[in-house]
């Protein structure tokens, strides 16, 4: 017998079992898949958001209402053009009421990111969506089940109940009070009332929150048994 003979058979027999490796972890992978990418816009859209209500809104007010405010109202706005809002944001403003350049301290991503808010700001009222600036359809059934998964690991046991029902907290089946910005500002900064909730926004991201607004959405259009 040729001694040099088994080592191409071990190495085809390596090359066999490499493939095999290569298929199950592929399979494996596939299985765990995860939901589906935000869409780039809305992404953009609720990061704008984000980013304005801890930059911005001391000075322009909640969704740039500015009412009693310091800086000037940007809700209905329609004659600011995106290259004035880009400008003023990346330069800031001297003299009354000043603003401080942030071009100096955000990236040029997070700029588009506000300037892509503050033009939905601007629009005329009646041209504002009221769907809320989610990073995706809250009607996806992967975001709904993602949220499903960790309302039941997170907020099920001690305070909202199996399927948000019975818990200490008010039911959300059949709730249809609840706005989603509403929702998902409530689980990002807490509440200190009789109720107290705990501030999710340093323990969850704000995606893995909105996929828990999915779910309470959807929880608010199921009938109470």
């Amino acid at each position: 017998m040729n001694p040099t003979t088994p080592a191409p058979r071990f190495a085809a027999t390596l090359g066999r079992l490499a493939i095999v490796a290569t298929l199950s972890l592929a399979a494996s992978t596939a299985s765990f898949a995860v939901a589906p990418p935000a869409d780039d816009s809305r992404a953009q859209l609720a990061a704008g958001k984000s980013r304005f209500d801890k930059l911005c809104v001391s000075c322009h007010g909640a969704d740039g209402a500015g009412k009693d405010t310091y800086g000037p109202r940007l809700q209905n706005r329609p004659e600011l053009s995106e290259t004035q809002i880009r400008t003023r944001i990346v330069e800031g403003k001297h003299g009354d009421h000043a603003m401080p350049p942030w071009g100096s301290v955000l990236d040029a991503q997070a700029i588009e990111q506000l300037v892509a808010y503050v033009s939905v700001l601007r629009q005329p009222s009646a041209a504002q969506a009221d769907a809320p600036l989610s990073p995706f359809d809250l009607n996806e059934p992967d975001r709904i089940e993602a949220g499903r998964k960790r309302f039941a690991k997170t907020c099920a046991g001690y305070c909202h109940g199996h399927e948000g029902v019975g818990g200490r907290a008010p039911d959300f089946k059949g709730r249809t009070d609840l706005s989603a910005q509403m929702a998902f500002d409530t689980i990002f900064h807490g509440r200190m009332t009789s109720d107290v909730m705990p501030p999710w926004g340093d323990a969850l991201s704000e995606e893995q929150i909105w996929e828990l607004v999915a779910y309470l959405q959807y929880l608010g259009r199921q009938p109470l048994e």
